[in-house]
């Protein structure tokens, strides 16, 4: 009886729910700097530095606290319906999230202000967590193409008509 109690208490505590892996990028911009997190379920967070037109990669290892932070508020944050939160005046600062798994992909890109304010905590968090970090150069190339979709803006081209012939 003992051992089958002993054998039923090893298998609960040995059965944890399986954390979700995720893709996770954060692109942060404002007057000062510009930059992106990629965050993939590891300990490895990678910073991209875009400011100035350069892209510079860098990774820091994450502590255990730092980790658990940031898969519970993925495991715990819901995206809204609007991808795009947007106001009337072009300056501030820009926030964008792009969280895939398995099953889908999901986005929201918010700008001065508006937008959910978990979205905008959430944000703070993670300046203060890479703030906290010393990151190391690597030439490591990060696929930003997803968030890149949301937060470059595309330069139409417009065909120039020669009306001297």
């Amino acid at each position: 009886m003992r051992i089958s109690i002993i054998v039923l208490v090893l298998i609960l505590v040995g059965c944890k729910s399986p954390k979700k892996d995720y893709d996770f990028t954060f692109f942060k911009w404002n007057i000062h700097e510009s930059y992106y997190l990629k965050f993939n379920s590891s300990d490895t967070l990678y910073c991209v530095d875009s400011y100035g037109f350069k892209e510079e990669t860098s990774f820091a290892i994450l502590n255990k606290d730092q980790k658990e932070r940031i898969q519970n508020i993925l495991d715990t944050i819901t995206f809204p319906k609007n991808e795009t939160y947007e106001s009337q005046v072009d300056d501030g600062e820009t926030n964008a999230f792009v969280l895939k798994n398995k099953e889908e992909c999901r986005k929201v890109k918010i700008h001065g202000f508006s937008g959910p304010n978990q979205f905008w905590s959430f944000g703070e968090t993670l300046e203060r967590i890479k703030l906290n970090l010393q990151f190391v150069k690597t030439n490591k190339k990060i696929d930003l193409k997803e968030i890149n979709k949301m937060v470059i803006s595309e330069v139409k081209f417009v065909p120039r008509i020669d009306s001297l012939k």
